[in-house]
């Protein structure tokens, strides 16, 4: 039976990890943006960012193991405790994938310093960064409200993320097949889609995530 204050201990880690996504989420459109505005100022803010998202997580996982040990939970409050396991990794995750998209940043502006890029990201790359950054935004708010059906609806979005990176990879070979002084920014282009199909695959594992602490079903690897 779950008493009042470990019904309360419960909340306060759900709204703890709320924080924590909310800051990640934000980190993310910051690295998005300054990606596309070639900002290095806001990328450094981001990368510096990372050692507060790292710092909640360890504090999370914390919290989630004391509740565990000190109270035998059951049923929900068990698959809670163990999501929030979880979900505290893949927030931490997509940190560090902030702050990998604010290092590409930071890398595009030396090639251009150096004359040795295009001046611009390619549009399909801004478009897959939004796209990544929304359905983060989405799966966020499933964990948030609760919501397993808006949870699904995250689910569906990957294979469009996976689409446009397999996209923005062929078309930047081509460009540097055709041109070998554009390598160096081809890698960046590349390594920046690869960062933004994987911003894709945690916001699904955080979708898996809610829906297993909603119905009891895991399905994750299901598909």
């Amino acid at each position: 039976m779950t008493t009042g204050t470990f019904v309360e201990e419960l909340e306060s880690l759900r709204q703890n990890l709320v924080t924590m996504g909310n800051d990640v989420l934000a980190m993310v459109k910051s690295a998005v943006e300054a990606l596309l505005t070639g900002n290095e100022e806001a990328a450094e803010t981001v990368i510096k960012r990372d050692a507060d998202i790292n710092a909640q997580e360890n504090k999370a996982v914390d919290r989630a193991i004391r509740l565990i040990a000190t109270n035998q939970p059951v049923a929900g409050d068990l698959r809670f405790l163990a999501a929030s396991l979880r979900l505290a990794t893949e927030l931490e995750r997509i940190g560090d994938l902030g702050s990998n998209l604010a290092r590409r940043t930071l890398g595009l502006a030396k090639l251009e310093r150096d004359g040795s890029v295009l001046g611009q990201v390619p549009p399909e790359l801004g478009r897959m960064a939004h796209e990544a950054a929304l359905m983060l935004e989405k799966a966020l708010l499933a964990f948030s409200s609760r919501d397993p059906v808006l949870a699904e609806e995250v689910l569906k979005l990957d294979d469009i993320i996976d689409d446009f990176n397999r996209k923005i990879r062929k078309m930047v070979l081509l460009l540097v097949y055709d041109n070998g002084h554009l390598a160096a920014w081809g890698l960046e282009m590349i390594n920046t889609a690869v960062h933004l199909e994987r911003l894709g695959d945690h916001a699904t594992n955080l979708a898996e995530e809610v829906i297993y602490v909603s119905r009891g079903q895991n399905i994750r690897h299901n598909y």
